[in-house]
């Protein structure tokens, strides 16, 4: 089963696995104890015993959870990633699968207090973990250049920065941006994102913690220089304020 079909099989239920706490069983341990077993083939046991979740974080929950998962960043989650928060969100914190992102913020597939359903969620006090072997590492696309302030630059701050085919949420992954400097030909704006093209087919959006910009500084005009002699395929010029005179070849 994939997360989208644990999503609609389930999208508007109360669920319950264990009937704890009487009288207030539908929890969301019990979502994600069934999103454990359906979608990730993942043991009861790993879950199962843990008390309030945001125990998973810390102790033997942890080196449990690190056997079977891999700590992700909040920028390469993926649909189905499995995020848990601590007493940040509430007593016992919490645990969902994440959705999707857009301008109005983060959306998660959780329950409690509600059913079944997406819902947006803060990220303070979230750590986002991928299951092991379900996602290959991305590759890197376009190599870094030197800085050059007469070009349209800008630099990735953070490692492994997403690229996608098109200026969209919806864009396909390519692979990532390392860390360094790009020249952007093109910008886009598209879900909430301002999006900078840095090679053919290939964007990236912007965030101020993950990127600086550098438009291209106008290069400085010259008068056109005074010619004020010629003799055997030289020209004698002007050169300007301080009036230096200089003979230069003339290329036929």
């Amino acid at each position: 089963m994939t997360y989208q079909e644990f999503k609609n099989k389930y999208n508007g239920q109360y669920v319950d696995v264990d009937g704890y706490p009487k009288g207030q069983p539908y929890q969301c341990f019990d979502l994600a104890q069934l999103y454990f077993g359906e979608v990730l083939d993942v043991p009861d046991y790993v879950l199962a015993g843990c008390g309030y979740v945001k125990n998973m974080l810390v102790g033997e929950k942890r080196e449990l959870l690190n056997q079977y998962f891999d700590e992700t960043d909040h920028n390469h989650m993926d649909p189905g990633d499995v995020c848990i928060w601590d007493e940040t969100i509430g007593v016992g914190g919490h645990i969902a699968m994440y959705d999707h992102y857009d301008e109005n913020g983060v959306f998660f597939f959780s329950q409690n207090p509600n059913p079944s359903e997406v819902i947006q969620i803060s990220m303070n006090g979230m750590t986002a973990f991928k299951r092991k072997g379900t996602t290959p590492p991305l590759p890197p696309i376009t190599p870094n250049v030197e800085r050059d302030e007469y070009k349209n630059q800008l630099e990735v701050k953070v490692p492994e920065l997403r690229v996608r085919t098109q200026p969209t949420l919806n864009g396909d992954i390519l692979g990532y941006a390392n860390q360094g400097i790009y020249n952007y030909y093109e910008t886009a704006d598209n879900d909430g994102y301002k999006w900078y093209r840095i090679a053919d087919s290939q964007w990236i959006a912007f965030n101020e913690e993950w990127e600086n910009i550098y438009p291209a500084k106008p290069k400085k005009k010259y008068k056109q220089l005074e010619i004020l002699d010629k003799k055997d395929g030289y020209v004698l010029v002007d050169l300007g304020k301080v009036y230096i005179k200089e003979w230069y070849l003339i290329k036929n």
